[in-house]
């Protein structure tokens, strides 16, 4: 226990300079300030910070006093084992634990935030020092116990103070890695609260870790503290995809479209409106739906299904952020559904954009009822075809696409060659126009991609992908041209995919837009290469020739640049 001496320190020189300079209380009372008097066990031993102060049985703020020259560092790591084993079943109304500290070197003080990072694809315990002295009404304000005065979010507070903040939560104990069920009460928590507004404490998944009361009552500061209603929006939306995106892109077996892609896709199928209707019947976390919501469509024109709960989960959430809603109606409304894709969607979409599964077998059951709008025998042998993933997709996406509407997949690129695979060309051939296919680079998809015929845990796919892009239609004609690139990445290229594949993807967008607009295709490109450099690159416009072409840029460093667009006729690739 601290000597008589060291308490009259706090209390003559330590609470005087809070309570005048930054407004906190300044009795000595148990019930607000709490002086020595918290014993709080650190491994083997029990220790007592020097100040906690509490509002309304909260613990609101620690204290931790060094006289002058000592070291700053030791009274910032003092301060953390207390915070972090903070007794909450006993000294806190329902297990609120300390967030803020300040460690004083004789009357310096300096104020510090306990926070939680995602960083490597793992949770960080750490700590941030505050660069502005906190206000004892700031502290409250950030515990949302000060009435009246509840925050609007910012993206920046959004990701630091709402999602790093729920995903330790819902993680199991001593597991600091991201994980599929911890990103999944993430998506769930914010969606339930959107859901059921105050009421959300009866449902999943705030129900499912009843055993922490600690982590259930800052869940409820969390939610408490902002102004939900002001703060919904497209950029909180944004923020919640990007924090998905990193999260995919480590420790989780799920597969997500490079953004780059997705983007190229939605511009390729041209200009939309709000009554464009878009179905996307794999549609994992909402990729592309996302992009054309971004472009204007309205809300009830679209459809989104995917038979896992965790992208489906994910895909709601970010639909509800975005479009600001809230309550039981408005959440049921949203049109992204946990279901198969296989099943029956209609027929009258104007656009199906989807990088559905592309397995060579399908696992899933209920063929009788894919059979209900599909046709199981397209090669019509009088036997069920060897149903693959992606030859069901391909299908689906047509029957459900109405007369004149566009079709844009990612598809193996053994479609376009393999020999079982001439009746599903065929089926494509008879009943649209193919107006464009762009052959993609190995190694995009890689751990975090939407490729799901991939290993588990693969790091990146050696499989060829391809962009089909269709318009619904019988063909009477066959020979007519079509739009055709072959993409490969550059020999020199940065490990981030979009300082090389985005803009390859904007030069072939852009020959596309040539393309339709004159019916030839320019015989000059211009890339632009990282760190502003431009190279002219001459195309030939001979079927098939992906000659590779050298250009020389600085420092003798040579770029090999395989991406060629060329016109092929039908009759060169298909049978009629």
């Amino acid at each position: 226990m601290s000597s008589r001496p060291e308490i009259a320190y706090l209390v003559q020189n330590i609470l005087p300079l809070f309570a005048a300079a930054y407004g906190f209380p300044l009795s000595e009372d148990e019930t607000n300030t709490r002086i020595d008097e918290i014993p709080i066990r650190i491994g083997s031993s029990i220790k007592k910070p020097d100040v906690v102060y509490f509002h309304q049985g909260v613990p609101v703020f620690i204290i931790e006093a060094k006289k002058e020259g000592k070291s700053k560092d030791d009274a910032i790591d003092q301060a953390l084992s207390y915070i972090k084993n903070f007794p909450t079943e006993k000294y806190s109304k329902d297990g609120i634990r300390p967030r803020y500290f300040a460690v004083t070197i004789g009357r310096q003080p300096f104020f510090f935030a306990h926070r939680f990072e995602v960083k490597d694809n793992n949770f960080k315990d750490w700590y941030e020092e505050l660069s502005t002295p906190m206000l004892f009404e700031n502290v409250l304000q950030e515990y949302g116990l000060l009435k009246g005065t509840k925050e609007t979010l910012i993206p920046d507070t959004f990701r630091k103070e709402v999602l790093n903040e729920l995903g330790p939560l819902f993680k199991i104990d001593n597991e600091s890695k991201i994980t599929p069920d911890v990103v999944k009460n993430i998506a769930r928590q914010i969606l339930s609260f959107l859901q059921y507004g105050e009421d959300f404490t009866s449902h999943r998944p705030y129900i499912d870790i009843e055993q922490h009361k600690d982590r259930q009552a800052q869940i409820r500061t969390i939610f408490n503290k902002y102004d939900w209603s002001k703060s919904l929006g497209i950029d909180i939306a944004k923020t919640f995809r990007e924090y998905i995106l990193r999260s995919f892109q480590g420790n989780l077996n799920q597969y997500l479209t490079p953004q780059p892609l997705i983007a190229f896709m939605c511009n390729l199928v041209g200009k939309v409106d709000k009554n464009t209707r878009v179905l996307d019947f794999e549609c994992g976390t909402g990729g592309y739906l996302s992009a054309m919501i971004d472009q204007g469509i309205a809300l009830p024109n679209i459809r989104g299904i995917d038979i896992d709960e965790l992208p489906y989960i994910l895909a709601r959430t970010y639909v509800a952020i975005y479009f600001k809603l809230q309550g039981l109606e408005a959440i049921d409304s949203i049109p992204i559904k946990q279901n198969n894709g296989l099943f029956c969607q209609g027929g009258d979409w104007d656009i199906v954009i989807s990088n559905p599964a592309g397995g060579n077998k399908y696992d899933h059951d209920k063929l009788n009822k894919i059979a209900e709008s599909l046709n199981l025998d397209l090669d019509n042998n009088g036997k069920q075809d060897n149903l693959s993933e992606y030859s069901l997709s391909i299908q689906q996406s047509i029957v459900s696409c109405k007369d004149g509407g566009k079709i844009c997949l990612v598809l193996p690129e053994g479609f376009f060659s393999n020999s079982s695979d001439e009746y599903l060309r065929k089926y494509v051939s008879q009943n649209c126009r193919i107006l464009a296919i762009i052959s993609l680079p190995k190694g995009i998809f890689k751990k975090g991609t939407s490729v799901k015929q991939q290993t588990k845990g693969s790091q990146n796919s050696s499989q060829k992908m391809s962009v089909l892009y269709l318009q619904k239609e019988k063909i009477a004609d066959f020979d007519y041209p079509i739009f055709i690139t072959s993409m490969s990445e550059p020999l020199v290229k940065t490990k981030d995919i979009d300082t090389w594949f985005e803009p390859e993807l904007n030069l072939i967008l852009e020959q596309w837009n040539t393309w339709n607009e004159t019916h030839n295709i320019s015989n000059e490109l211009l890339l632009v290469l990282p760190k502003e450099k431009v190279v002219k690159i001459n195309t030939q416009e001979s079927l098939l020739n992906f000659e590779k072409v050298t250009v020389e840029v600085k420092k003798q460093k040579t770029l090999e640049i395989k991406t060629k667009t060329i016109l092929g006729r039908f009759s060169d690739l298909f049978k009629k």
